[in-house]
């Protein structure tokens, strides 16, 4: 028997299916949804952009059972660009089983463009509007085209700051003027190169990702390919970008009945 604050674990991963419907897409990772079942019932969701052991942590200590995490990626952050992502150690799985805690993750679903997405959630945290997306990639279109009041990107770049809370990186490749106000969003380490053709086709000439510090080879055929192009670039960090889609499931689950938190991480500043 359920009680009050609490719900069917089965229930929810029922409905998180429903919204992001994982079967229309890949993923650069070996599992999509539930990562660990320790519950049948949930108490309470955490949110977090990373499954990073500081985050394990923190609800570690709060000595709590019958609680979920969900996150985007199902892994630690890189540490550098130079990197691959870490894996959890096996210790934090232990604890999971010890603690009745569930844990799950959706990456690429939760960057296909809808109302919970990286992309959507960044643009409305700056106070645009997302109208459409843009690229295809895993299955899916991912990242999306936004309108907003701005002129130049230079606000463009300080409405970014604003909302992420940290400086940000403009790469002014060309012109400084907004047409119509319109720019592209793709959060995280976008790495194709494509994307470029995209933008000129669309008549965008400013785009804002999460990883653009020139340091390794991904991230130098960005820029190569953006000056081609004449692509202006603003870089906001891979976990700033991406923060916004887990903040605001904390709405969706509370709107199920849960108690929601999101847990928040540092960014790397190097990546910008």
């Amino acid at each position: 028997m359920l009680l009050n604050n609490e719900v069917s674990a089965r229930y929810l991963y029922e409905r998180l299916e429903e919204l992001f419907k994982p079967e229309r897409c890949t993923d650069v990772f070996p599992k999509k949804g539930l990562q660990e079942h320790n519950s049948d019932v949930v108490r309470k969701v955490y949110t977090a952009c990373f499954a990073s052991p500081e985050v394990f942590d923190n609800i570690f200590e709060r000595d709590e059972r019958n609680v979920m995490l969900f996150t985007h990626h199902p892994s630690p952050a890189k540490k550098s660009l130079a990197q691959e992502y870490a894996v959890l150690p096996q210790r934090y799985f232990d604890e999971m089983k010890e603690r009745d805690i569930n844990f799950f993750s959706y990456h690429i679903p939760m960057d296909a463009y809808g109302p919970y997405s990286t992309g959507v959630s960044l643009s409305r945290a700056m106070g645009c509007e997302p109208y459409d997306s843009w690229y295809p990639q895993n299955g899916i279109n991912i990242g999306c085209l936004n309108q907003s009041c701005l002129h130049t990107t230079g606000e463009l770049r300080r409405v970014l700051e604003a909302a992420v809370g940290h400086r940000c990186a403009l790469y002014q490749y060309g012109s400084e003027e907004l047409p119509d106000g319109r720019f592209a969003i793709m959060t995280g380490a976008a790495k194709s190169t494509e994307a470029y053709q995209w933008l000129t086709d669309l008549g965008i000439n400013t785009f804002v990702l999460g990883v653009t510090s020139p340091t390794v080879d991904f991230t130098m055929k960005i820029h190569e390919a953006a000056k081609a192009k004449r692509i202006n670039l603003i870089g906001g960090t891979h976990y700033s970008t991406e923060k916004f889609a887990p903040m605001a499931m904390c709405r969706y689950f509370r709107h199920l009945g849960l108690d929601s938190e999101f847990i928040p991480e540092q960014p790397v500043m190097s990546e910008i």
